[in-house]
């Protein structure tokens, strides 16, 4: 695999030169208008399309690293901005409902076949996003055909949960005033890697999503319900399960065990003796290697 890029980070994008992805504009079906950023392939188109994620603080920049590396060897990489995160500042930290994050998602997937009609598509999301990724691979309403879904520490069952008191006030702002922002409780940077320098770098990253609406948490609240009632073997994409050893977001084993149930135990795991964000490793290597595998894992 390519080298790890040079840390700390700049804040929007590590990468410069020809590795430096195009950004681009998506129309959401309501008219919101979110980023993009497009690696290309640097020499054959020999691997899927990859639509990338990230998590809910987070933005594209935090995972262009392993976007790039998989450009490096065939894929094409849509890393998509969530409504309302990264450099969006239109209704900050806010989502309607979980089917409006699904079908953002699912705008984003039909673009990518359109513009890539004879390549595979493969999903891959970290944390927060991992969860999202995983019901999106459950949704009854997707168009696109997911060739494979790659889950990065997803989200699915958390260490760190939101306190009862903002569960309480998520309840009494959702009919009154849903885009109340509340504070997501990952402002602990420790949570996330042991990497001094990119701690460094999340102390300083200003795209990073502090709060999120009422609205946002009960949609995330209803992709958990999603999950947790699909029925046994129901996820029947390729999965690759990604995990840290060093985790202090996500419960390994529990989330081990769901992804066991919905794949009928068919998933690649794989684990790394990291923190959370397996990116920001001082040599993420053998992550980019792990990840590359997993969008190109399928049933053949």
């Amino acid at each position: 695999m390519s080298e790890p890029p040079h840390i700390p980070w700049p804040l929007d994008c590590p990468l410069e030169g020809a590795r430096r992805p195009q950004p681009r504009t998506l129309r959401l079906a309501d008219g919101y208008e979110t980023g993009m950023l497009v690696h290309s392939p640097r020499g054959p188109a020999a691997g899927p399309c990859v639509l990338y994620l990230h998590g809910i603080q987070s933005h594209p920049g935090w995972f262009a690293g392993s976007a790039a590396a998989l450009a490096d060897h065939g894929c094409r990489v849509y890393q998509i901005e969530r409504r309302g995160s990264g450099h969006n500042r239109t209704d900050r930290g806010h989502a309607r409902s979980a089917g409006q994050l699904l079908a953002d998602l699912d705008a984003a997937a039909a673009l990518i076949v359109r513009e890539n009609p004879d390549r595979s598509l493969a999903l891959a999301g970290p944390s927060w996003g991992g969860k999202l990724a995983a019901a999106y691979c459950l949704w009854p309403r997707r168009r696109a055909a997911i060739a494979s879904l790659t889950m990065i520490a997803p989200g699915i069952a958390a260490m760190v949960d939101v306190p009862a008191a903002t569960k309480l006030a998520v309840a009494l702002c959702l009919l009154a005033a849903p885009k109340v922002r509340l504070a997501i409780p990952l402002d602990d940077d420790e949570l996330f890697t042991d990497n001094p320098a990119m701690r460094e770098y999340l102390r300083a990253d200003t795209l990073r999503l502090r709060k999120a609406s009422a609205a946002f948490m009960f949609a995330s609240r209803v992709l958990d319900r999603m999950i947790a009632r699909a029925p046994d073997g129901s996820l029947n994409v390729p999965c690759t399960l990604l995990l840290a050893r060093r985790e202090r977001v996500i419960d390994n084993k529990a989330t081990s065990k769901v992804v066991t149930r919905l794949t009928a135990d068919r998933a690649q795991r794989v684990e790394f003796d990291a923190a959370h964000v397996l990116e920001f490793q001082s040599d993420p290597a053998a992550f980019y290697q792990a990840l590359l595998r997993g969008v190109q894992f399928s049933k053949a």
